[in-house]
């Protein structure tokens, strides 16, 4: 840590990168992890449903889970950034550059885990998908009425609103932790080769 001068200007811009990038980074990652929060979280508290892709799976459910809780560590580490910046315009509490790094790190390695158990997650959906569509007689037409007395040709649709939306919500995932490896890539890259933040 510096505790004998002030901050140079390198220093000084560092810590407004991150202070703007970790505010973007938090807006951008909580708007859109936002959907997959509101919609997961009910979908995987109440699979009783059938009708819903990747409820049965519990692989699929233990990703989804793990999915859920990395984007919320991100979203939570990206505010952190904007805490980072605070520290690094005081010469009094500002770490050291390879503490900084080490944060960075974990911001990136903890955005790629996220996007990669969103995209099992969104495997499997697509995989169950498939399968229903598959199964259905070529040329076979969906008939399906919820009233009572009405004729039923089968008594699940092959892909039903919910579960596009599920998908939808699992996209917006990988999109939030891509935000994520994106800010952190970028402060990482503004960090190396400032020469005068030791």
């Amino acid at each position: 840590m510096h505790t004998s001068h002030s901050p140079s200007t390198n220093v000084r811009r560092i810590a407004s990168e991150f202070r703007i990038l970790g505010w973007i980074g938090f807006w951008l990652q909580l708007v859109l992890g936002s959907i997959p929060l509101f919609i997961a979280i009910p979908t995987l508290l109440f699979r009783g449903n059938s009708g819903r892709v990747g409820t049965q799976n519990s692989i699929g459910v233990f990703f989804a889970y793990a999915c859920l809780l990395a984007l919320l560590f991100t979203i939570y580490w990206c505010f952190r950034y904007t805490r980072l910046s605070k520290k690094l315009d005081d010469p009094d509490v500002r770490p050291s550059r390879k503490e900084v790094t080490r944060d960075l790190w974990i911001g990136i390695l903890a955005n790629i885990s996220g996007m990669i158990f969103a995209v099992i997650v969104l495997l499997t959906q697509v995989g169950l998908l498939l399968n229903r569509v598959l199964s259905l007689p070529q040329g076979a037409a969906t008939i399906y009425t919820p009233l009572p007395g009405a004729a039923v040709a089968t008594s699940n649709l092959p892909i039903t609103p919910l579960q596009i939306i599920s998908m939808q919500a699992v996209s917006c995932a990988i999109a939030a932790e891509l935000v994520g490896v994106i800010v952190a890539l970028w402060l990482l890259y503004r960090l190396i080769p400032q020469p005068a933040y030791e």
